[in-house]
């Protein structure tokens, strides 16, 4: 199953790269969201990775295909 670029490296983020990542894509987004809050916000995100990496995965199954990155 091919992914495009962004999706890739969202699925490639490790533990450690999420939190900073998040903050990063929130502010990119003009939001700041409280700190009580970030930490919940981030383990949405983990989980939303999670997902992510199943669905692809077991899209691929499906189609009898490796996830691999989008070629255009």
């Amino acid at each position: 199953m091919a992914l495009d670029a962004e999706t890739q490296a969202f699925l490639n983020l490790s533990e450690a790269e999420l939190a900073p990542w998040t903050a990063a894509r929130a502010a990119e987004h003009g939001l700041t969201p409280p700190p009580e809050v970030l930490p919940n916000v981030i383990d949405n995100v983990a989980l939303l990775q999670a997902q992510t990496r199943l669905f692809v995965d077991a899209m691929g199954e499906a189609a009898g295909q490796a996830s691999e990155p989008f070629q255009p």
